[in-house]
């Protein structure tokens, strides 16, 4: 990723933590999505073309990229292989035991309660067919579904790293895109949902920043070597399509309704924006987007910290952990308001508690030992 002085190695770092953090903070509260809340600037209700959860899956590629990939150039392929499989291994066991916590939960406790998250098995199902279903991946429920998708891709990351060690990045790029590709066969040969097709697709977001991490200083380093007139039109360039087509989507998805051309226009592009599918044209507008708000964080980075690095840096250095606590947290905060209240202070004081105890439950380090960091 371009930076603005080839000097500032950590404040990129601390940039990538503190867009981790905002990405993270935007996917609690439109889990939670108690809106109005006057915090529906922070990611527009998650009713965007694009949504925070392209840029954690990215900055997790980068920045696994860079910690176990260009960071362990000077050790065995071995030794990098090995953290990364038994990080796949972690991750997919939190992920099965959070399935089936949150399934048993909801039956003993909570399967008449109208707060409970859709996509529950019956309880008249027997167990061992839904502890089949969670071990095959068939079968996913609760609010941390993301870790499945980690575990998945980071299984299969030694084989890009083995790649990239050998100098051939364009070849783990062609090979994502393939998969990617391959969309259309597995719709065709399996029954799976489009919920259980994301890691065809959002692979390609995973896997893209992972060869931008392991490739950050040459990237950097061709960055530096544009004149600055170039930089600079690059960047105007980036920043006034994102400026457009945010304001367009913003006008479309909270004003359409005004206009009746507009409703219509909204619903005919919604197929080219499907989260679930990640057509191209939704990872272009991310990709512009990710890039003008990099360039964002890297410029404003002080004042940031100043004013939000508080709960955005502990929020990106721990994401998984934060992600973690947030699925008990949304789970369960449900069952006593799923909807929004139409009093927007009540929406407000709710979201801010919700971050408050998942910020103070990091500080303390509530069962730090159990939950992924």
């Amino acid at each position: 990723m371009p930076a603005d002085a080839p000097t500032k190695k950590s404040s990129r770092i601390l940039t990538y933590d503190l867009m981790r953090g905002y990405f993270m903070v935007a996917i609690i509260l439109n889990h939670l999505y108690w809106y109005p809340n006057g915090l529906d600037w922070v990611a527009a209700r998650g009713n965007l073309f694009v949504s925070a959860a392209e840029g954690f899956f990215l900055l997790s590629g980068i920045i696994l990229g860079i910690v176990r990939g260009r960071k362990l150039l000077d050790k065995p392929f071995k030794t990098a292989a090995t953290l990364l499989l038994k990080r796949s291994v972690q991750l997919y066991i939190t992920s099965i035991v959070l399935m089936l916590i949150f399934t048993l939960i909801g039956w003993w406790f909570f399967i008449d309660n109208p707060g409970i998250k859709p996509g529950i098995r019956p309880i008249s199902q027997p167990f061992y067919e839904v502890l089949i279903g969670a071990l095959t991946y068939e079968y996913i429920y609760g609010w941390a579904d993301f870790l499945r998708l980690y575990a998945i891709f980071i299984l299969f990351t030694p084989i890009a790293l083995w790649l990239l060690r050998r100098g051939k990045p364009y070849l783990v790029l062609a090979l994502s895109i393939l998969v990617y590709l391959s969309r259309p066969l597995f719709v065709e040969l399996t029954p799976y949902s489009a919920e259980l097709l994301m890691p065809i697709t959002w692979q390609f977001i995973f896997f893209s920043g992972f060869i931008i991490g392991f490739h950050a200083k040459d990237i950097s380093a061709r960055w530096q070597k544009l004149a600055v007139h170039q930089q600079r039109y690059i960047k105007t360039v980036v920043y006034t399509i994102t400026a457009v087509t945010l304001c367009a989507n913003l006008l479309l998805s909270f004003g359409g309704g005004a206009w009746e051309s507009a409703t219509y226009l909204h619903k005919g592009l919604l197929p080219y924006f499907d989260k679930e599918v990640l057509p191209p044209a939704r990872i272009i507008l991310f990709g512009i987007w990710f890039l003008a708000g990099f360039w964002l964080f890297q410029r404003f980075e002080k004042q940031i910290v100043k004013w939000f690095g508080w709960i955005l840096l502990p929020f990106g250095a721990n994401s998984l952990y934060v992600y973690t606590l947030h699925a008990f947290v949304i789970f369960f905060v449900h069952m006593i308001m799923k909807d929004a209240s139409p009093n927007i202070f009540i929406n407000f004081f709710g979201s801010i508690g919700v971050l408050l105890v998942i910020w103070l439950a990091l500080r303390y380090k509530f069962l730090a030992k159990i939950i992924p960091r």
